[in-house]
């Protein structure tokens, strides 16, 4: 079983997949075609143009989100958690009961 992806990381893997795929397919057209002759107000190479640059400024976006995401999350894991938890579950300290420690 150590070797098996279970549905949730084949998901994420093929999604990562689509994400990367269609990140430098457009990259590749918008360097292609940005030189192209224009045919006028209708032209369809430019509306193409505009769809390609749109998708990579959203995939850009998003990819910068969840990385901030992921930071932020393993930031509170590691420190605001503890803390608290220390803070809620043990309120009292052995001063507080005034318990001697002697030996």
């Amino acid at each position: 079983m150590k070797g098996r992806f279970n549905l949730r990381q084949w998901a994420a893997l093929v999604t990562a997949l689509i994400l990367t795929v269609v990140l430098w397919s457009s990259s590749f057209f918008v360097f292609t075609h940005l030189s192209h002759e224009c045919t006028g107000r209708h032209c369809s190479v430019c509306h193409e143009l505009e769809i390609c640059i749109s998708a990579i400024s959203v995939i850009s976006e998003a990819i910068g989100t969840a990385a901030v995401a992921a930071v932020s999350c393993q930031i509170t894991k590691y420190t605001v958690l503890p803390y608290f938890a220390g803070r809620f579950l043990c309120p009292v300290s052995l001063v507080d009961l005034k318990i001697r420690m002697d030996n």
